[in-house]
Parts: C-alpha cells; structure tokens; sequence
C-alpha cells in the first residue's frame, strides 16, 4: 500500500472493530467509497460536520482541475429494507451546494422514484458497491433505457427537463445561480464551465475577439 493509500488514523479508530457489514451505523460503507475516492485521486475525511450537521465523507481532489468534482460531499446509506426517500436526496444536496461541493450518493439499497427523478435533476453521483470498482468517479445517470424498441426519437435529459428559476430572481445578468455553485451548465448532459470562464467567453464574443 502506498503512502498516499494509507488509512488515516481516522478511518483506524472508525474500522478498528468492523470485521465486516451489519453493525447499523454505516461506517463499513462509508470507509468503503473512502477508500474508492483516494484511488480516484482524492484526500478524503470521514464524519466532518456542517454547520452542526454530519456529512459522513468529504472529499477534495488532490490535484484540482477546476470542475464542479474537485470537491465532494458524500452521503452513504447502507440498508436492506428500507428505500432512499427524497428527504435523503434534499438534504444531501443542501450540505453539498452550502459547502459548494458535488453531491454523491454511495447506497446499497433502492431509491424511490421521485428520490430517483430529484437526484437526477439535481445531477447527483448516485454510486452502488460495483461502482466503487470503476477506475473514476462515474458520471451522473442523464438518461434512462428506452422501453420501444428502435425508437429514435430524441430523448429529453434530466437538465433539459428541469426548468428555470424564477424570472424575478434571475433577470439581472449579474446574479449568477446555478444548482452547481460557481459553474454554469454546457451542453444538455453533465458538462460544466466555470461562471468567470463564461463570463470571459461573453465579453469575448461582444468585443469581437
């Protein structure tokens, strides 16, 4: 193992005495996509607060690349009978956006279908244990399989479906909102661009350059 794979001394006090799954608390899943992240190219933590509130894994990319993943907030949810509800999804998505973080979503369970719709919305990184063997941080699911068979038409993605703010709030060019703080939406999938990019595009563009 590598130094930079090495368990920090908080993931030995957490996984000091887990010989494996059902201890209820979470923490096996938790070191799990911990571990999944550093192999990503992150430094993680385990069990930082918010605001007085628990988030069970950060994470900071080591070497940034200015993109909206540069930084995560993770939530993880290791049930068997139980489904994710969208509260879960609401109140993982509050702690990234106020720590302007990516939210992901690392589970062993099902999401209910308007769980399933608002994290799509929201472009949430909704991760299962095989995805955990993936060689990067996969992508937010834009898309679902369709039912007709050789249909060719055109399918509407989470984004372009999502709708607008509204009108009163976003009128001034200024004001720059964004359900990924400091990045502006490009393309109809999951690209970003940083909003000072953007900003520099435009003068740009209007300049003639």
């Amino acid at each position: 193992m590598s130094e930079d794979q090495s368990p920090t001394d908080a993931e030995r006090e957490f996984t000091r005495d887990i010989e494996g799954r059902g201890k209820g608390d979470g923490r096996w899943l938790e070191f799990q996509l911990s571990r999944a992240l550093k192999q990503w190219g992150y430094v993680t933590d385990m069990r930082e607060t918010a605001y007085g509130l628990e988030i069970d894994v950060v994470a900071k990319r080591k070497e940034p690349r200015n993109r909206p993943t540069d930084y995560i907030v993770a939530e993880c949810k290791d049930w068997e009978n139980r489904s994710i509800t969208p509260n879960v999804i609401y109140r993982l998505c509050m702690l990234a956006f106020s720590c302007r973080a990516m939210p992901v979503l690392c589970h062993t369970t099902t999401l209910t279908p308007k769980a399933r719709e608002i994290a799509q919305k929201w472009e949430v990184r909704v991760l299962t244990l095989e995805d955990l063997h993936r060689g990067a941080l996969p992508a937010p699911n834009v898309s679902a399989p369709i039912e007709e068979l050789c249909m060719h038409r055109r399918q509407c993605t989470p984004r372009e479906g999502r709708g607008t703010l509204p009108v009163m709030l976003t009128y001034e060019r200024e004001r720059h909102f964004s359900y990924v703080p400091g990045f502006k939406a490009k393309g109809r999938l999951c690209e970003y661009q940083p909003i000072e990019n953007a900003d520099e595009s435009h003068s740009s563009e209007d300049s003639g350059e």
